[in-house]
């Protein structure tokens, strides 16, 4: 099986900022290899998966600090949010490194399990499309090649949606994309397509689709019913 150039490096390097003290301290690396792997991929401003959660994080807790304070019920959104979506920021690690970081993840963000899907049921006006868009632009701009798909209920929540996604982002960013050497792709009613900074393959894409939910009845081919003089039947 052939590897990446360099691949080696990132993996020792991993390894090493796995091995970090709680206190944030770096531990002492075990060789002048590891030493230079660890140099090498902090010169090339390489992060980790814990790293792009921390940034998720950063980005929504900047929100708070610019108008945007979120209620109690929002953070709590926020978080199952980001249980769901953590295996995705371990998408460009090495294979395997999820399942050996598994415990780590639980440990340091204080959870009993990973739960890939949510269910979230609330009164009207209670903050869910503007917790979404704040979610959607924060995971955007910190993790690579990642792609959300949006569905709301009709089209023009799904347009208000992503341009609230659009304004979100550019906030995160102080209104300057370079800043977080991110780069415009392509943005119309439906999807907007971002270039990362960690070559050709981050791409990241937000989606927001209108879904229309119907049901399709066959009335016209059925007998008539005579219980009710309306009965399609």
């Amino acid at each position: 099986m052939q590897r990446r150039p360099n691949s080696w490096v990132e993996d020792t390097a991993r390894s090493v900022l796995a091995k970090q003290a709680p206190c944030g301290r770096s531990a002492a690396p075990p060789s002048a290899f590891a030493f230079l792997a660890l140099k090498q991929i902090q010169d090339k401003g390489l992060k980790t998966p814990f790293d792009m959660m921390d940034d998720c994080r950063r980005a929504l807790t900047k929100l708070d600090g610019i108008g945007w304070y979120r209620s109690h019920h929002q953070r709590l959104f926020h978080e199952d949010f980001l249980k769901a979506c953590t295996r995705i920021f371990w998408k460009t690690a090495p294979a395997g490194q999820f399942a050996r970081d598994h415990h780590k993840i639980l440990v340091r963000n204080g959870w009993e399990h990973l739960a890939q899907e949510i269910l979230i049921s609330t009164p009207r006006r209670f903050g869910k499309t503007i917790s979404v868009s704040m979610f959607a632009a924060a995971l955007i701009v910190s993790c690579p090649r990642v792609e959300v798909s949006i569905y709301s209920t009709c089209k023009r929540i799904s347009q208000k949606l992503l341009r609230n996604i659009q304004k979100f982002m550019y906030l995160i960013c102080d209104q300057e994309l370079s800043s977080l050497q991110l780069r415009m792709k392509r943005e119309n009613m439906e999807e907007i397509v971002l270039q990362g900074p960690l070559g050709s393959e981050d791409i990241r894409i937000v989606n927001s689709y209108p879904s229309k939910v119907g049901v399709s009845c066959a009335a016209s081919t059925l007998p008539r019913c005579r219980c009710r003089p309306r009965c399609p039947r």
